[in-house]
């Protein structure tokens, strides 16, 4: 599969020289990730063995960097033609597969086999799961609250459903999975998902410092009343950015999909190969943000500062990691309800955005996310708290940001009528679903194998 790989991404590379602009002289443009590729596939063919495929990796990674730097992104969205859209889109599948089974190649030797020395059959519903979160991390982000440009339009959710997977999901599943190999407990994955939250609003898309970013209607409205000159950025801007993403694109969403199977909540779910393509999609999703020239709008201080407060967020996450102690939670106590649960958490959801763009409001509305989390440090110390509460509590959050999509229009673009509320009704539909899956069972308690939905370190 490697050399097969290889060569298709190679046949991408070609396709690219031939409908893209030609040489000086009007010759067809060859780029050195073309005999890269080639040469790999030639030796991926003939050495098999784990030095072949870290040659392998090494030449996807210098081609897939190498085509970052050429415009690799705004290639695959169509800036310079539907051609080269798909001569692109041909490249990346073919790196895609090549990684995945340069991978697997290497760490082949590696995986437990059964009796006979047959491998152990493949667990599908973890696939499934892994594929939930990456769906409903992208959903949270971005596509539930329907304020761009792509509601309604049936080509750009899919491929938004593929970037902002990469680009949210990804990063879910790596710090999910890092707090659950420690045994660490959500407190640490909260920082760690703050600290993401702060990358992608401080560093990546640097939103937080733009003055109109994407010419987004209201943004100045919004923006200006808490805006602290010093440093460049507005109080309601920062708590919106970094306490949404940290809810709605990456908490919310892991909360639902670990109450899918209740079972795997504590356990991780990505191997070496999963692992290694969430980081690649990740660090690609990442880059294309970064480079392009609406997200620079950060001062070399304000990304220093940002790149600090990461730090911060990373180190505060591992002290805490580190003192976390198992929940000695007190006797059994009569179930609390799931349904109160969901009602109180969609009330407390709703106030920040009944609160206006001012520092009156900011203070509401952090006051009201903050009782959330002190209501949920409280409640995990009980037995009464399940792995389902928690996910309810996630559940409202989404809910509440879906519903009230239904009462405004996109903040750029112009969206017809019937498209825009069939896409709020879509967006519903797979959060109402996700939370079905969540929450379903026939009483409110959980067996006592799923009590250990919010640890106390």
């Amino acid at each position: 599969m490697v050399p097969v790989a290889l060569l298709v991404a190679a046949v991408g590379l070609l396709g690219l020289g031939v409908v893209g602009p030609p040489t000086a002289d009007g010759g067809i443009r060859i780029t050195p990730g073309l005999p890269i590729l080639l040469v790999a596939a030639g030796v991926s063919w003939w050495w098999r063995g784990s030095a072949g495929a870290v040659l392998g990796v090494v030449a996807v990674a210098v081609v897939t960097v190498a085509s970052i730097g050429a415009g690799l992104g705004s290639d695959l969205v169509g800036d310079r033609g539907l051609p080269v859209a798909v001569a692109r889109w041909v490249q990346v599948v073919g790196l895609a597969a090549a990684t995945y089974a340069l991978v697997r190649r290497l760490v082949a030797g590696r995986s437990p086999v059964g009796t006979a020395g047959e491998r152990p059959r493949r667990d599908r519903s973890k696939v499934l799961q892994v594929t939930g979160l990456l769906v409903l991390c992208g959903i949270g982000a971005e596509l539930l609250a329907a304020y761009g440009d792509s509601t309604g339009d049936p080509g750009g959710i899919a491929f938004a459903l593929v970037f902002f997977g990469a680009l949210y999901g990804a990063p879910a599943l790596l710090a999910r999975d890092l707090v659950r190999r420690l045994g660490w407990g959500w407190p640490s994955l909260l920082l760690i998902f703050a600290a993401l939250g702060t990358a992608q609003a401080g560093l990546i898309d640097q939103s937080l410092f733009s003055v109109d970013y994407g010419g987004y209607e209201g943004w100045e409205e919004n923006r200006e009343p808490t805006l602290i000159p010093a440093v460049g950025l507005s109080g309601y801007n920062a708590y919106s950015f970094i306490v949404g993403h940290v809810i709605f694109s990456f908490a919310a969403p892991v909360a639902l999909a670990e109450a899918w199977v209740p079972a795997r909540a504590r356990k991780p779910w990505l191997g070496p190969v999963g692992i290694t393509f969430a980081a690649i999609a990740y660090a690609v999703a990442a880059v294309l943000i970064v480079t392009d020239p609406e997200s620079r709008s950060g001062s070399k201080a304000q990304l220093l500062a940002m790149a600090g407060l990461v730090g911060a967020l990373v180190i505060l996450a591992v002290i805490v990691g580190r003192r976390h102690q198992e929940d000695h939670a007190g006797p059994g106590k009569p179930g609390v309800s799931i349904w109160l649960v969901l009602g109180v958490a969609f009330v407390l959801a709703l106030i920040p955005d009944l609160m206006p763009a001012t520092w009156l409001g900011v203070i509401g509305a952090a006051t009201a996310t903050a009782t959330v989390g002190v209501l949920l440090l409280l409640a995990a110390q009980t037995r009464a708290w399940t792995i389902r509460h928690t996910a309810a509590v996630g559940a409202a959050f989404l809910l509440e940001r879906g519903l009230l999509a239904f009462t405004y229009f996109p903040l750029i673009g112009d969206v017809a009528v019937g498209p825009k509320y069939a896409h709020n009704v879509s967006m519903l539909l797979v959060v109402a679903l996700a939370g079905w899956l969540a929450l379903r069972g026939r009483t409110a308690m959980a067996p006592p194998a799923e009590r250990t939905a919010l640890p106390a370190g």
